[in-house]
């Protein structure tokens, strides 16, 4: 796979709570054919269950078709809430944006 001419990416910033829910919804709901998804989370310093939550429903839609998924942060309290609630381990999240790229694309990084 290409992930230049496959890859959507969905990119949000800011603090996301539940007052931002349907944002993302409609931002996942865009992509949700698409056969590689990169949600680039790197400009979100906050992130709330609610939103955990629209991330594994996404996910789990997304395996369930054989669609990739990768989540990019930068924050180390995003990435400690995703330790917490059990995310990291349900789906690829990376920090680096290369690595993520590598693994939409089905290769394994060197």
């Amino acid at each position: 796979m290409d992930p230049q001419s496959s890859l959507e990416v969905v990119r949000l910033a800011g603090e996301l709570d539940i007052s931002r829910r349907d944002e993302l919804a409609a931002a996942l709901e865009r992509v949700a054919a698409a056969p590689a998804v990169l949600i680039d989370l790197s400009d979100v310093p906050y992130a709330d269950s609610t939103i955990l939550a629209e991330l594994l429903r996404f996910h789990g839609a997304a395996e369930a078709n054989g669609r990739r998924v990768a989540v990019l942060i930068s924050s180390p309290q995003i990435s400690r809430i995703l330790q917490y609630a059990g995310v990291s381990a349900t789906f690829p999240v990376y920090t680096a944006r290369g690595a993520a790229l590598t693994h939409l694309a089905g290769t394994k990084a060197t």
